[in-house]
């Protein structure tokens, strides 16, 4: 069977690197000079889900460099849980800012999805000086309370299978036997029960995905975030009494997290201004790039 070729980001330059002995690929545009962003993707999807955000920071004069994570897209995806809990993560994208010199020294707009979001929230509270601000799109936040009241066995949870996807990742052998080989019907699951705009994820876009999530080493990598779930939640608890400073743009939907996402973020973070998108689901950047990219641009012309 033929490899499919690799999905573009328009008017991006898709390169790798080496950083610590993992191969990182990401994607880089805009104006070398302008307001360094770096967009971090979510759970089941990869840098390619922000190709329509992405274009639009570019002509407005940002530089913005889009990462695929380790265990995503066309980065490694080393087995095992080590350097997939949210401060690793973190780390590993500043070494990766070091490597390429990418901002030339000035303070990032981190902007991350669903799973990406907590590095991005890691690497602000660790590094303020670094981060010039940061946009927190439809996650959760690690901590051990919010989870627990989600994710509990009772029946208003189960009565849908509550979020099961946060345990599967945890039972050894389990994933790569229920999965591999389903893939295509495992990541249409999540897209058909949690998103509005259906078509903002279409035929093309979900063989992009599967590309590079098909097979094992797919699967794994990207359920390495959540087997590291719990080191992410010890690393982000100190953040309620230690609460990040930089200013940070919470947006939720109205189909999914909805107004708690400001709440949420306002447990960890001091200088929160929140959203709600009412026309998308949780999947914002590719169902409402025009509207998260409006808020990303807010925030680095501050």
């Amino acid at each position: 069977m033929l490899m499919r070729p690799a999905a573009t980001i328009e008017g991006f330059r898709s390169e790798t690197v080496s950083v610590n002995g993992i191969r990182l690929h990401y994607w880089i545009g805009g104006n070398p000079d302008g307001r360094p962003v770096i967009l971090w993707h979510g759970f089941l999807s990869t840098g390619y889900a922000w190709r329509e955000v992405a274009p639009k920071l570019a002509a407005a004069g940002l530089t913005v460099l889009v990462p695929d994570m380790r265990g995503y897209g066309d980065s490694d995806k080393p087995a095992g849980t080590e350097g997939y809990d949210a401060r690793a993560l973190a780390e590993e994208c500043r070494a990766l800012v070091a490597e390429i010199g990418f901002g030339k020294g000035q303070p990032i707009v981190l902007a991350g999805h669903d799973m990406g979001a907590l590095p991005a929230l890691i690497w602000a509270a660790d590094h303020p000086k670094e981060v010039a601000g940061l946009v927190y799109v439809e996650a959760p936040v690690m901590l051990s309370e919010d989870l627990q009241a989600i994710i509990r066995y009772d029946r208003e949870a189960m009565s849908d299978g509550s979020m099961w996807w946060w345990i599967l990742p945890l039972a050894p052998g389990v994933p790569e036997t229920l999965v591999v080989g389903r893939e295509r019907e495992f990541l249409t699951w999540f897209y058909d029960g949690f998103m509005v705009q259906r078509d903002a994820i279409g035929p093309d876009t979900v063989d992009e995905y599967l590309r590079t999530f098909s097979g094992r080493d797919g699967v794994l990598g990207a359920m390495g975030i959540y087997r590291a779930a719990f080191t992410s939640i010890d690393q982000t608890e100190p953040l309620r009494k230690h609460k990040v400073k930089v200013p940070v743009v919470a947006i939720g939907s109205a189909m999914n997290f909805g107004s708690k996402q400001g709440e949420m973020v306002q447990q960890v973070a001091e200088n929160v201004e929140a959203h709600v998108i009412a026309d998308g689901g949780h999947f914002l950047p590719e169902e409402c790039p025009d509207a998260v990219a409006e808020h990303v641009l807010a925030l680095s012309r501050r």
